[in-house]
């Protein structure tokens, strides 16, 4: 409950004296009481949204099959049975994304997955968070993610991978390590993991944890974008196409979940994009966080005023 996710809502409510009811103080379980009024929260996903419902936009392999048979832009996936299936579902696609079926955070994905060797080893990764694996074709854009709340477009923020710079003197490991303290302080679920993507990633570069990159040599060090792998985070929202817009509030309605983030990788050149995941139980993350949970306080308590 003292996350940074969860704290933002919370601080914004009593601001509204709205009340807040802690179920449990381990996990972003509460209740939000305004007037006669009462909603029960996990981050921001309410009990507003039905449990088949959030199913079907949490499980990576049921949305992006929800989502293609209803003519959205998804990329080719099919859901990991045995190894020669998988092959061939690499063979066919080149280059492919091996992720848990319903995990959150970038939490065993492994991405530009090329050959055998690599796609046993994102396998195994991903069954240390899942047993049900998606396999998904990869493809390449800029990673936006729409939030809308009330079915209403609000903002876009743009994700970047996790990176580090040189200074000629530490090593990878050490300058991860640095950069992670001081992430810490402000926000302990925006730090990069010494796993083994992580590994994996910069090992592509021909260097590992023990290298040391020279002085501001930039080294990204994960191909995931993802806040809690720690990726950086900037607000977009308004440089997102309006036809982009449309689509993916087309797709929100259809799914009939109010509040929900839709990422997307979009190629700027060809002027396309894939929607790749749905986050109906998303975290209300900086740098956005203020300008989603007023709206999503406006949505849930229409009635109530900020008190300054």
């Amino acid at each position: 409950m003292d996350s940074v996710y969860t704290t933002t809502i919370t601080t914004a409510a009593k601001k509204r004296d709205i009340q807040v009811n802690v179920l449990d103080p381990y996990q972003p379980i509460f209740e939000l009481i305004y007037r006669n009024k009462s909603v029960r929260c996990y981050n921001a996903l309410t009990d507003n949204i039905g449990a088949a419902t959030f199913h079907l936009a949490q499980n990576k392999f049921a949305a992006n099959y929800f989502l293609k048979q209803h003519g959205f832009p998804v990329a080719d996936q099919t859901m990991y049975t045995n190894m020669e299936s998988a092959l061939r579902f690499l063979s066919d696609h080149h280059c492919i994304v091996v992720k848990p079926s319903a995990q959150w955070g970038g939490r065993g994905v492994s991405t530009h997955i090329t050959c055998r060797v690599e796609l046993e080893e994102a396998l195994e990764f991903a069954r240390e968070y899942c047993d049900e694996i998606v396999l998904e074709k990869c493809v390449t854009g800029i990673d936006w993610r729409l939030i809308f709340v009330n079915f209403k477009y609000v903002c876009a923020i743009e994700r970047n991978p996790a990176s580090i710079t040189g200074n000629g003197i530490a090593s990878i490991r050490e300058l991860i390590l640095e950069k992670n303290r001081f992430t810490r302080d402000t926000d302990p679920g925006n730090c990069i993991p010494l796993d083994k993507e992580t590994l994996r990633t910069i090992n592509s570069m021909g260097l590992d944890f023990n290298s040391v990159p020279g002085h501001n040599e930039y080294i990204q060090v994960r191909r995931t974008t993802n806040y809690h792998t720690g990726g950086t985070v900037d607000i977009v929202t308004d440089r997102i196409p309006s036809e982009y817009i449309s689509v993916c509030e087309k797709a929100v309605k259809l799914l009939n979940i109010p509040v929900l983030g839709v990422d997307i990788l979009a190629d700027t050149t060809s002027n396309s994009f894939h929607i790749i995941e749905l986050s109906p139980d998303l975290a209300i993350s900086p740098p956005e966080g203020d300008i989603v949970v007023e709206a999503w306080l406006d949505y849930l308590f229409p009635d109530s005023i900020v008190n300054i």
